[in-house]
């Protein structure tokens, strides 16, 4: 799971549907993205950058810890 892509949804206050719906994606779509069944498109990557204001992709990539 991308945990920052939920972690700058969140400090936003956005739901997963207003993310969605800012991407031009389906909610599904987007569930998919966050939890790695579905790789993101560099389209998807850099929306997503701009959106949340500038976060590097590489923060937006880093993965939930295993326990």
């Amino acid at each position: 799971m991308f945990i920052n892509i939920e972690a700058e949804r969140l400090r936003r206050y956005m739901s997963r549907a207003k993310l969605a719906k800012a991407l031009a994606i389906s909610p599904s779509t987007l569930d998919d993205w966050i939890r790695q069944r579905k790789p993101i498109p560099a389209q998807g990557l850099r929306a997503l950058s701009r959106l949340f204001e500038g976060c590097s992709i590489d923060y937006l990539l880093k993965e939930k810890p295993a326990i």
